[in-house]
């Protein structure tokens, strides 16, 4: 019971450094994209996405790019695998999956007056990007849609 127990422990402290490799993994993609200038394109989008999504392991899947009110908003969800503490049925790998809403500011950081970088929002483990999406507000028109 007690090897169980520990097991589960470490299982959970997995889980975690996967949530915790996600956040990077959004943060190299927010400012690997800032530094493409404002307004990307989609393709500029979808680009910056293959480079630095795991590396090149394809842990990045693009959801939505649309106009925001003060620059651009990309919906992204990055996704690690990560070891299961011994299965008895099924794989001995899960998957770590996070949605996250990336503003990029109209100007470029060394332009704007305030000098904004972009900002990076992890969703709850529970929300879906297309919940994120759904709920956020439509600022213009949809630019592109990955699902």
């Amino acid at each position: 019971m007690a090897l169980f127990a520990v097991a589960r422990h470490r299982e959970g402290d997995r889980e975690r450094d996967a949530f915790d490799a996600t956040v990077t993994d959004a943060r190299r993609f927010a400012d690997a994209l800032a530094g493409r200038g404002a307004a990307p394109s989609p393709q500029d989008v979808r680009d910056v996405l293959a480079e630095t999504a795991g590396h090149g392991r394809g842990d990045g899947v693009l959801h939505e790019v649309r106009p925001a009110a003060d620059g651009t908003r990309v919906i992204v969800q990055f996704s690690r695998t990560y070891e299961r503490s011994p299965a008895l049925f099924g794989p001995s790998t899960t998957t770590a999956d996070r949605c996250f809403t990336i503003d990029l500011p109209a100007l470029p950081s060394d332009e704007s007056p305030d000098g904004t970088d972009a900002r990076v929002t992890a969703h709850g483990p529970d929300e879906s990007c297309l919940e994120v999406a759904a709920a956020a507000p439509d600022e213009g028109k949809l630019r592109v849609s990955g699902t």
